[in-house]
């Protein structure tokens, strides 16, 4: 598999964004290929990637039952845009309200993400043999030292816009003048569930005052 990647990551480096997800998809089973997004702030530049390579490919959005309002509306927003095929995927139902009747991202917020994140994401992941996520090494330490390709047990994940920084993905927003998410207006650097994100820049206003600086679906 290490030379496997190396033979992945040499060949897709040097071609551009969208050649890389027009590779990925001549070179495999694009049924099993799977695509998850947040539609946070930085989504959107994936998304219209994706749509133009393959358009009505499914798109999958771990909805926690804890998104804010302002992302199910960008989200319908981008549907009625660019036509997307959006599905969402729900947590177990019992484990859910078990978190929200005691409030566990208050005392245990990597439980809560496990529950909400993390287990939906794992039934996804069965029968596929790459899934495209939108990972951006400036974003944290975690993702710094990513290349596009790595993998995560038997699967390959593939993140083909992983060398962004601000200045391209503002470029590319504005070329293409794509909708920007209204909590990014409002000082939202990153955005997830309403309970465990603030105002702030880039991704210190998540899960403010604990140590945790991913969800668990990226480590």
């Amino acid at each position: 598999m290490n030379q496997r990647l190396t033979e992945l990551n040499d060949k897709y480096e040097n071609l551009t964004y969208l050649d890389r997800l027009k590779a990925l998809f001549e070179e495999f089973d694009p049924e099993k290929i799977l695509v998850t997004t947040s539609f946070g702030g930085s989504s959107i530049v994936l998304l219209h990637l994706i749509n133009k390579v393959a358009p009505r490919h499914p798109i999958h959005l771990i909805d926690t039952g804890y998104l804010f309002k302002d992302t199910h509306d960008y989200k319908q927003r981008l549907i009625d845009k660019l036509d997307l095929n959006i599905i969402d995927v729900h947590p177990r139902e019992r484990s859910h309200d078990f978190t929200t009747k005691y409030r566990v991202w208050e005392g245990n917020s990597d439980f809560c993400c496990f529950i909400n994140k993390v287990e939906p994401m794992n039934e996804l992941k069965r029968g596929k043999d790459v899934w495209i996520s939108g990972l951006l090494r400036f974003q944290n330490a975690n993702r710094a030292d990513k290349r596009l390709f790595e993998t995560s047990k038997d699967l390959l994940k593939f993140h083909p816009i992983i060398d962004m920084g601000p200045e391209d993905l503002n470029l590319y927003r504005t070329i293409y003048e794509l909708p920007t998410h209204p909590l990014q207006y409002e000082g939202y650097g990153s955005i997830g569930c309403v309970h465990c994100t603030k105002k702030g820049k880039g991704r210190e206003g998540r899960w403010q005052g604990e140590v945790k600086s991913e969800c668990g679906l990226h480590v």
